[in-house]
């Protein structure tokens, strides 16, 4: 942003301060009295979990200690879920030019990193304004915001040139970062982040804890978005006189679980919600569990026969293909699967995926398997190897970064 595009920028921040502020001053407090030489942000909930493991890779090659680091969050559910691993964590304050250098004033980093796509334009210009050495990591661009910035370029252009280094995760990404105007010798495809979630170890689980017995056939639909659900349940309903044949269903933002049940209900599809599971009482039997807990997608994707990544059903673009294939599940997603494109052409181009043109067709895939599983026993462990092959991207990007690293 030009330092015109700033103040009209600020002066529409000013009316969204005057009309929220009684919400914006509980959910925004400048509570922080320390500085720290690194400050990582990251949005939500996805994202925190690639901030935590870079966090913890920081410290390990850089040999400083994790409370040198400051990590904040844009929701409050990504908030909660990193305290639980690191205690140096915060809401980022409303990108309002007074709160924002109140905010820098007191951090004072050296390092920035952004996680993604969080180009903040009062923080962006304030954080070089104090020198501060700024990166964006596993950097994606989706072609509904690619559009956005290309419309308001001059809006956008110099909180870009502001940044040091994209790091960035496909080649797709790469060309729209170079079409809005970044320099080739600032750009790096270092492949995504999320690849490294082979590296987690998985907690011991078992089908029992959630009354599934060792003989049920689970199939688990992962971070279900908005009207994907009503085709989902749809297609639960074939398979409702065959009790083996048990559902797992994750919704993207759990405000969706509401609907999510109201549905089963009125089709008289029997549920139970994950919180809700005891394990001192396993009397009741269900064909599906809702998962009403934030954080335990990997672990319920670990018991389940197939994982079928939504949020490809409809153009939504897909989501996080990477984490079912990294426990050597079948994975199976839909066709709009254009925000992981790269993982997507990996994981099919090494049989390591299946992906289906609509839910019709995943009834008959899911037949197949049930009628022919050594037709597909291998799948779930080529797309193990191919994940395995693909991991390290969070230290290169630290050893990309450490020669710019001065504390």
């Amino acid at each position: 942003m030009n330092i015109s595009s700033l103040i009209i920028y600020n002066f529409i921040m000013t009316f969204v301060m005057i009309i929220f502020y009684p919400v914006l001053s509980i959910y925004y407090k400048l509570e922080i009295s320390k500085k720290y030489p690194i400050w990582i942000h990251c949005a939500s909930l996805g994202e925190v979990k690639i901030a935590l493991r870079l966090l913890s890779n920081l410290v390990r090659s850089l040999n400083i200690k994790s409370s040198e680091i400051l990590l904040t969050t844009t929701t409050i559910s990504a908030k909660n879920f990193a305290f639980n691993f690191h205690k140096d964590v915060y809401i980022l304050p409303l990108d309002y030019y007074f709160f924002v250098e109140k905010f820098i004033k007191k951090v004072k980093p050296k390092v920035f990193i952004i996680i993604e796509t969080e180009l903040w334009p009062n923080y962006i210009t304030l954080l070089k304004k104090y020198g501060c050495k700024i990166f964006l990591l596993n950097g994606r661009i989706s072609k509904r915001t690619y559009i956005f910035m290309k419309l308001f370029n001059c809006f956008f252009k110099n909180v870009i040139d502001k940044i040091d280094y994209f790091l960035v995760r496909e080649e797709i990404d790469y060309i729209r970062f170079l079409n809005l105007g970044v320099k080739k010798d600032k750009l790096i495809i270092t492949g995504n982040m999320k690849y490294d979630d082979a590296e987690e170890e998985i907690c011991d689980i078992k089908r029992e804890d959630f009354y599934f017995s060792h003989d049920d056939f689970i199939i688990m639909f992962g971070s279900i978005r908005e009207k994907e659900e009503k085709l989902i349940i749809k297609f639960i309903k074939k398979f409702l006189y065959e009790p083996n044949i048990k559902f797992i269903l994750s919704a993207r933002h759990l405000k969706l679980n509401k609907k999510i049940c109201r549905i089963l209900k009125k089709e008289k599809i029997t549920y139970k919600l994950r919180t809700q599971i005891s394990k001192t009482n396993n009397e009741d039997n269900f064909k599906c569990l809702i998962i009403d807990t934030y954080g335990e997608l990997k672990k319920f994707y670990q018991i389940s026969n197939i994982a079928f990544v939504c949020g490809s059903i409809l153009p939504y673009g897909g989501q996080n293909i990477i984490e079912p294939a990294s426990l050597g599940k079948l994975v199976i997603f839909g066709k709009y699967i254009h925000n992981f494109l790269h993982p997507a052409k990996i994981l099919l181009k090494n049989k390591a995926a299946i992906c289906v043109k609509d839910l019709d067709e995943l009834y008959n895939v899911v037949r197949d398997i049930l009628k022919n599983p050594q037709k597909y026993a291998n799948i779930g462990e080529n797309a193990k190897i191919t994940v395995k092959k693909l991991k390290g991207v969070t230290q290169k990007n630290i050893e990309l970064m450490k020669k710019f690293i001065v504390i």
